[in-house]
């Protein structure tokens, strides 16, 4: 499972190399030494801190392809993996100095809070379970239905409609299994029903409870809004519903097709639908909701 970074490389720290304009002292006093600290805020808001020496009065930031900045701490937005070359440069009376490093970058920044986006985390975040009604689980074609879930499903199949889905604003998708998933003997449990969650080990541990990410691709003449889900083990509905198939083991990245998003009573409902025979018409589709 995709976990959410914890951590971050801080490469400028270890080989950040300080460039004096001049020599150490001039008649208007000692040059200063240019020195800084970089703490990350999240995966992409970066503050750097200038801890630069002998009374420096003027601090500039120089940030390959984001921009240039003024002042002793400054907070900058960097939406694109990668890694940015960083130059400090510092003034006072008897010159100026600069010390040079790297940000890296390893997350893509959040897309704009506008449409799915808007309604699947609110700008902040929001928590989706699978609706508790009949067809909230379907699987047929586009004209006809071979299955679909109906009756007490939160009794029936409750360690499914107990499942959360929690979309953050910033791209991430927080899965809570709350303890149990329901097992199918395609991937290994018979008979089919509730199992513990610590029941998944080994190749399946990738869909036990934990951070994935998740992105809206906009509709084209070819598909309407998606959502795609990213990181090993990122699944909606159904554990072995992915794209083109019905799988045994955790996948890395599922694309859904956004059926219909609207709200009922102050409760926002979404529909979402996946091809899963490659070169055939089969259609799962899943129903969830958010108080």
């Amino acid at each position: 499972m995709l976990k959410k970074l914890a951590f971050f490389t801080i490469l400028a720290i270890g080989f950040a190399s300080c460039e004096p304009s001049e020599k150490s002292h001039t008649e208007l006093g000692a040059l200063p030494v240019a020195d800084y600290q970089m703490i990350f805020i999240d995966s992409n808001n970066v503050q750097l801190t200038s801890n630069s020496t002998e009374d420096p009065f003027l601090f500039s930031w120089e940030i390959e392809g984001v921009g240039t900045y003024t002042g002793q701490t400054v907070d900058v937005f960097i939406g694109d993996i990668g890694v940015y070359e960083l130059k400090h440069t510092v003034f006072n009376q008897g010159g100026s100095s600069s010390v040079t490093g790297q940000i890296e970058i390893f997350k893509d920044g959040p897309q704009p809070c506008v449409g799915a986006v808007e309604w699947l985390t609110e700008c902040n975040e929001r928590t989706w379970k699978m609706a508790p009604q009949d067809g909230s689980l379907w699987v047929g074609t586009a004209t006809a239905t071979w299955w679909a879930v109906t009756g007490n499903v939160t009794v029936d199949r409750s360690c499914t409609y107990n499942d959360e889905w929690t979309f953050q604003s910033d791209g991430d998708m927080i899965y809570n299994a709350n303890g149990d998933f329901w097992g199918e003997s395609f991937f290994g449990f018979s008979p089919e029903g509730c199992y513990p969650e610590t029941d998944l080990v080994g190749p399946l541990a990738g869909w036990q409870s934990g951070t994935h990410g998740f992105e809206i691709i906009p509709a084209n003449n070819d598909h309407p809004d998606q959502l795609k889900v990213i990181g090993l083990g990122a699944f909606i509905g159904l554990h072995k519903v992915a794209n083109n198939a019905e799988v045994s083991a955790p996948q890395t990245e599922i694309t859904y097709d956004i059926l219909s998003m609207t709200e009922i009573d102050g409760k926002r409902y979404m529909e979402i639908e996946i091809g899963f025979q490659a070169g055939g018409d089969g259609l799962w589709r899943f129903t969830l909701y958010s108080e």
